[in-house]
């Protein structure tokens, strides 16, 4: 029976290290990475994405006077807050007009304004008032959900119209937005909102595969968009090892559990440095197991104003600061101070209190 105990023990720790994929949603609605043609599309829309000069840095500093503005709105009529990309996709958060008539930075048709009481005029056009176009847009918005029930629908309907959607949901007979077919401007929308949502909130995935800040406009290795040549640097590889799920089902996720951490003292920083932090709780998530007092350390990299830092672990454990915001403000470095590692909670209770594989064969022989 000791023998058989043994056996058992040494087959649990032959077996694949139990992670959870880094997953993308829009609205809380995915679809399984298995959809190659899906993930490629993505990382071909976030690649080219990259290779415009100066086109994150600028969006960034857009985002961060626009968004504080926007995401009450969408909150006030209970639309996802992922809509707030779709105005960076739409006119790259400018008061830009399209070659069809389209305005503002919701780019909203001269008709669509009037119904949503928007006033027009040669003189005056709320379509360029921030706050009043927002809310146009969220009443738009609510209604292209109310008819085809799907928030990643009602995205591509704002783009293509609410009757071109229904057609071919009919026509084609599916409401999977990731299998119809779509003119080719509507087929790639929702892919490029998801790019920009994924640069903006998830930036450690990417930069370590490139080796360089995507959002510095200059680093120790050149100019980032200067030329696309540093992106293919990054081959299909780099991209495909981030596991992505975009699609209509809502997720459904374990509860996010949040632990105590402090931030070691650094006086300088520079991007691809490593940051290390003391974990002060045993960490147990996303098959990640960790015990109290351990050092981490990962690269970090500057994102406006704040260290983004990439731990390793799939991204199943982010770095959080103690306002509860990704990343950590510049100048703790210099003091250190407390900070979070926040991972999806684990339900596995086999071996989860133990802080090796030797501590695991030791518990299981005796």
């Amino acid at each position: 029976m000791k023998k058989q105990v043994v056996l058992i023990g040494i087959l649990l720790l032959l077996l694949p290290r139990y992670t959870t994929a880094q997953q993308v949603d829009f609205c809380g609605e995915v679809v399984p990475m298995e959809r190659d043609f899906v993930s490629y599309r993505l990382m071909d829309v976030i690649k080219r994405n990259l290779r415009y000069q100066g086109y994150l840095p600028a969006l960034r500093l857009k985002a961060e006077q626009y968004f504080p503005v926007i995401e009450p709105i969408l909150q006030q009529y209970q639309v996802p807050l992922d809509f707030k990309y779709l105005p960076i996709v739409e006119s790259g958060l400018s008061n830009a007009t399209s070659p069809v008539g389209a305005q503002g930075v919701w780019q909203i048709m001269p008709g669509t304004a009037a119904e949503l009481g928007l006033t027009v005029s040669a003189g005056y056009d709320e379509r360029n008032h921030l706050i009043k176009a927002t809310h146009a847009a969220c009443k738009l918005i609510r209604l292209l959900h109310q008819q085809l029930n799907s928030w990643t629908l009602a995205a591509a309907a704002y783009n293509a119209g609410s009757g071109n959607i229904s057609r071919n949901i009919k026509r084609q007979g599916s409401s999977d937005y990731y299998q119809l077919l779509l003119n080719n401007e509507t087929a790639q929308y929702i892919y490029k909102i998801i790019a920009i949502k994924q640069l903006f909130e998830s930036p450690e995935l990417y930069l370590p595969g490139f080796g360089y800040n995507v959002f510095s406009k200059s680093s120790a290795n050149g100019s980032v968009f200067s030329t696309p040549a540093p992106v293919s640097k990054a081959g299909d590889k780099d991209f495909n090892s981030i596991r992505i799920s975009v699609g209509k089902q809502a997720i459904s996720r374990p509860a996010m559990v949040t632990y105590a951490a402090r931030l070691k003292i650094s006086k300088a920083f520079e991007d691809g440095q490593l940051i290390s932090i003391q974990l002060l709780d045993d960490l147990q998530a996303n098959g990640v197991y960790i015990r109290k007092n351990a050092s981490l350390s990962g690269k970090g990299w500057m994102v406006g104003s704040r260290i983004y830092v990439d731990l390793g672990f799939e991204n199943a454990v982010v770095l959080y600061a103690a306002d509860g915001k990704k990343g950590v403000p510049a100048d703790l470095l210099k003091t250190g101070g407390d900070v979070q590692l926040r991972g999806r909670s684990d339900n596995r209770s086999a071996i989860s209190a133990l802080s090796s594989p030797a501590d695991a064969f030791t518990s299981i022989l005796h």
